[in-house]
């Protein structure tokens, strides 16, 4: 497993991320998600593209939820 993969599942882990709120962030399915997350997928960018929508959605909960 990539090491970055390890810290996405840690920090959606820890923030009560689940995949199908990651896909619905990504335009993706829940399947795809969990396919990159498992290492059977490896689009290009995937690292960048996973780790911002991560961000932002847990930037978004401290907008709402101050």
């Amino acid at each position: 497993m990539d090491s970055w993969i390890a810290n996405a599942v840690g920090e959606m882990h820890i923030n009560k991320i689940g995949n199908k709120e990651l896909a619905k962030k990504l335009g993706v399915t829940a399947e795809y998600v969990s396919m990159m997350l498992n290492g059977k997928k490896k689009p290009a960018h995937a690292e960048t593209r996973i780790m911002t929508a991560i961000d932002d959605i847990i930037r978004e909960r401290k907008n709402i939820n101050p």
